[in-house]
């Protein structure tokens, strides 16, 4: 049986973002959304996509970078940091802390191993796969791309607001002020053998890290999200991101960057914005396919239709976010930013 066009397309995609990617790592270049953004420029470039890219993606960037301004400024606008729940809460289920057995196991301290450097490298794909996945996403359907960015970005701001109403402590946090017994944070020792020989201006680096914003895990949610997604575009095919979801999950727990329960919440977060998005932009959708004289204006000039479609999207994303305060209840990383 011959291979699709759609399965060559996910093939080839994924090997240039491999091979990109360790050349950014080989470089000494920060893999941040920014920069990446106008990496994943160039394949556009090169289908002559660039104008309908730069107005697709604009918006979805800005709303990131404010997230990230304002998730700096969470342990400002936040209370009292949180210790306790999640040390209780793994300490329930499984009689012990995982992070802790985990480094007793198989860390060594200043000494890494070839796994602490994997898992370094699978802790910054934070932004490389789920913004790379919406590349496969926009050159496969717009409607797709619309879709799994309105949820990632519900997914971000649900994480903030709980961030700012209850920040909690990493692991390695918790152990420095003696709540735990000693977890060693693996990123310290482990950034210490990657290469540092472009520095090349951006305005991700600029933003502050929020040491307390453990619950949820964005590093877990993320990936979940894009598994969902992938699943629910490519069917069985979509299930080859499982593994690396996976290791994201066993990572950001042994690392010392996250509770299970964390990881666990991040999950929760993830298919709740999964499932909010569906539905509701779905609907929106539509509503606004009803509507005859935007219905027709739009048809005739695409780039009416996607303004059409992220306003759409904003309404519906707005909406969502009104009802969860109304409800009261928060809907659902050297340098590391904890999330």
């Amino acid at each position: 049986m011959g291979w699709s066009n759609g399965s060559v397309v996910f093939i080839v995609f994924g090997l240039y973002i491999t091979v990109l990617t360790v050349a950014l790592i080989v470089l000494g270049v920060g893999i941040e959304p920014d920069r990446y953004f106008f990496i994943l420029l160039l394949p556009v470039l090169l289908m002559g996509r660039a104008r309908r890219y730069l107005m697709d993606w604009a918006p979805f960037l800005l709303l990131l970078f404010s997230y990230e301004f304002l998730r700096g400024l969470a342990p400002v606008l936040g209370a009292h940091v949180h210790y306790l729940f999640s040390i209780r809460s793994d300490s329930l289920v499984f009689s012990t802390v995982p992070t802790v057995e985990l480094q007793s196991w198989f860390y060594h301290p200043g000494s890494p191993r070839v796994y602490d450097y994997v898992a370094t490298i699978v802790y910054f794909m934070h932004f490389v796969t789920p913004l790379s996945f919406a590349l496969l996403l926009w050159l496969r359907s717009y409607a797709q791309f619309k879709s799994f960015m309105a949820a990632f970005v519900m997914l971000s701001y649900a994480a903030l607001i709980t961030y700012v109403l209850f920040p909690a402590a990493p692991p390695w946090l918790a152990a420095q002020h003696s709540y735990l017994p000693p977890v060693h944070q693996v990123l310290a020792d482990t950034l210490k053998a990657f290469p540092a020989r472009l520095s090349l201006p951006g305005i991700y680096q600029a933003f502050n890290p929020n040491p307390v914003a453990a619950i949820p895990s964005v590093h877990a949610a993320y990936p979940t999200l894009m598994l969902l997604f992938a699943v629910r575009y490519f069917g069985r095919r979509g299930l080859v991101v499982f593994p690396y979801v996976l290791s994201v999950w066993l990572a950001v727990i042994y690392m010392g960057e996250h509770y299970v329960i964390d990881v666990l919440i991040g999950v929760v977060y993830s298919v709740i914005a999964y499932l909010v998005a569906e539905r509701v932009l779905s609907r929106a959708m539509s509503a606004s396919g009803g509507s005859s004289e935007l219905g027709a204006a739009t048809d005739r000039s695409p780039t009416l239709r996607r303004g059409a479609a992220w306003l759409t999207a904003s309404s519906a994303l707005s909406g969502s976010a009104t009802s969860a305060a109304r409800s009261g209840v928060a809907a659902p990383a050297p340098r590391p930013r904890s999330g």
